[in-house]
Parts: structure tokens; sequence; C-alpha cells
């Protein structure tokens, strides 16, 4: 898998704008942007290759089929069948929820940041990027010959622990995120393609999971994308 990625700005500004500027763009850009609800099927998992990013990474693969639902500006909803049993993750704020057959458990993840699942987990970016992440900095790149714009992220509780995310200069499409250790070893990389236009808002119908090695590790394709459909909060109870 090639990827060609390489720096030509400063560190800091980005096509001649600050940071400022860039935020107040992509909340313009993505103002409409409510809620979302979609399918997602797993189209190719290696259970080796997952074990490389994480040790639990791979969990989510197991679902063939599943639905996620995000609501801004913090609630999320996992739902599939395990056999005959449903299965449900919900992320609302600073609590997380796992529901399975007996099993009712209810956490408090304020601590933990790390834990939350946000609206860049299903492949977009908005303004809520500022509310849940520490932007370090925004710099031009290119990406496959193109300019993009590479947006460095951290977390609160394990700030040297980096996140890159690479996004369309012009409509502020999700191409690459990156995850990394502390020294800079890579941890995953998820690739985004196919984009469809919603709202606003741009989600990827495809998403693929490559290791350290760079060798795939899963992909999961996204199908009956709905938008601003009007989810309920009961939807996340």
């Amino acid at each position: 898998m090639a990827i060609l990625l390489s720096a030509s700005m400063v560190a800091g500004t980005a096509h001649g704008q600050s940071e400022a500027d860039i935020r107040e763009r992509i909340k313009a850009a993505t103002k409409g942007f409510k809620d979302l609800q979609m399918d997602t099927k797993i189209a190719y998992s290696n259970e080796k290759e997952l074990a490389k990013i994480g040790k639990d990474f791979g969990q989510a693969y197991k679902f063939k089929n599943s639905r996620l639902s995000f609501k801004a500006p913090d609630k999320f909803k996992m739902s599939a069948k395990a056999g005959f049993m449903n299965v449900s993750y919900i992320v609302t704020s600073d609590i997380k929820k796992i529901r399975a057959g007996v099993i009712n458990k209810t956490e408090n993840i304020a601590k933990e940041p790390h834990k939350r699942q946000t609206i860049l987990d299903a492949g977009l970016v908005n303004d809520s990027l500022w509310d849940f992440y520490t932007v370090e900095r925004i710099h031009d790149e290119t990406y496959n010959g193109k300019p993009v714009l590479l947006i460095q992220l951290s977390l609160s509780n394990s700030p040297d622990k980096k996140q890159y995310v690479w996004v369309n200069p012009k409509d502020y499409r999700m191409l690459v995120r990156e995850k990394k250790e502390a020294d800079g070893s890579l941890i995953v990389r998820y690739i985004y393609s196919g984009h469809k236009e919603f709202a606003g808002v741009w989600v990827p119908s495809e998403v693929r999971a490559y290791n350290e090695n760079s060798k795939l590790a899963g992909t999961s394709l996204y199908r009956n994308i709905r938008v601003n459909k009007g989810i309920s909060d009961d939807e996340f109870k």
C-alpha cells in the first residue's frame, strides 16, 4: 500500500489561514449536521493483523453487521446481534454503557477521554473536533500529489500519543487518520474512500484499517447512510 504524504509548510498555519480561520470554515461548511445513522458491514477482517493494532481492537470486527448512530455533539451507539442476543455499546458525554444479554454495565469515563466515540470515529470532520481534542497544529501537505490539510491532535489524558488527520482543504472530507504511540510508532492507519455529501458533511462508504506493518487488517463498508433524520435522545438510553 503506497500513501504519499509530504510536508510543504511550517506548523501552525495552512493555506495562509490561521487555525481559527480553518475552524470557522469547517464550522460553516458542516453547520447543518445534526445526526448520522448508518449500517456497517465487515467486508474483510484478519485476526492476526488486527491483534497487532491492539489486543481488543478486533472485537468490533466480530460483528459482521451492525448499526452506528451519532448525534451531535456527544452521543454514540453501536448496536448489533451476537446470535440471538442483542448487543449495544452507548457513549453519551462521560457515560459509557455496555448491554449484552444479562450484562448491563455503566462506566464513568470522564477521566478517560480515549474511550469516547466521536464523529471522527465515523470518518467525519466537523467543529466538534476542537471540543474533544487538543488541536496542536494544522499545516499543508500533499496526499497522492494533491494538496491536503494535516491536523495534529492529542487527548488530555495521553498528550504524548498523537493523532493525525488528513482532510481535503476544499470540502473537509477526511482521507486518512493515523494514531501513534508516544515514541512515534504507528498504531493504526485508516483510509477513507467512496465519500458522499449529506447536509454539508462528507461521509465515506469504505474504511480500511492498516496496522504498524502497513498490512490490511480490516475493511468496513457503510451503507444506508442517513443524515439529519432526527434521532431521538431515547435511542441512547
